[in-house]
């Protein structure tokens, strides 16, 4: 999902600076910061943002400007909820930068792209979940972790597929067999860690995850 610069027009460099500040901004007033500190979360948010980094660094390069890489986006929203979420991510955005994984150009579109969107997606699916679903610690566990995980993937491999194709980057039959082509081959991975993850906190650490909880889920 990760663009390459040379092929996105400035406008959308500072669009996408301005919408991502937007985000961060949000974030960081409706954070759970005293709840992460009450819980003893602290190091273990600290832990995920390397978690995520070291994550994202994993990438697939197939042509120029044609990359993939796993997530985790339903994982942390399911545990710390969506803005500490999305800053968390935007700490292991940051430390992609820095080592080169991903061009300082494009921090606010890929801080869009990477982070915003699929946390809106884990955070909806999740939600529509509870609301429409009994509440059940499968439906959480292969529901809100190992669908919502996918379909938080599915967003921006599809969204940076029609930038790719709008900005004339590459024809769009390039995207469509070396892009989009490895689609299913992503989604499978990504739904797994995530509901692996989301069954091992719930049965081992409960307290861990704001999003589960015992009297609801095991009543």
């Amino acid at each position: 999902m990760s663009l390459p610069a040379s092929g996105l027009p400035l406008w959308l460099q500072l669009a996408g600076l301005l919408g991502f500040a937007a985000v961060l901004l949000w974030a960081g007033w409706f954070a759970g910061w005293r709840a992460l500190k009450d819980n003893g979360l602290v190091p273990v948010w600290f832990a995920a943002i390397a978690l995520v980094a070291f994550l994202w660094s994993m990438q697939i390069g197939v042509r120029d400007g044609l990359v993939l890489h796993l997530l985790g986006t339903a994982s942390l929203v399911l545990i710390f909820g969506p803005a500490l979420a999305i800053l968390a991510f935007a700490g292991a955005l940051a430390i992609n930068i820095v080592s080169g994984n991903s061009a300082l150009a494009l921090a606010g579109v890929h801080g869009l792209l990477l982070i915003a969107l699929p946390v809106w997606v884990a955070y909806q699916a999740h939600h529509q979940l509870r609301r429409w679903l009994p509440l059940n610690p499968f439906v959480f566990f292969l529901g809100s972790g190992f669908l919502g995980g996918m379909l938080a993937l599915a967003a921006p491999i599809l969204v940076s597929a029609a930038l790719l194709w709008s900005f004339d980057v590459h024809p769009g039959w390039v995207i469509w067999e070396d892009y989009l082509a490895l689609l299913p081959l992503m989604l499978f991975p990504e739904g797994f860690i995530n509901g692996a993850v989301m069954t091992a906190l719930a049965v081992w650490q409960p307290h861990w995850v704001r999003t589960f909880d015992d009297a609801e889920y095991l009543r």
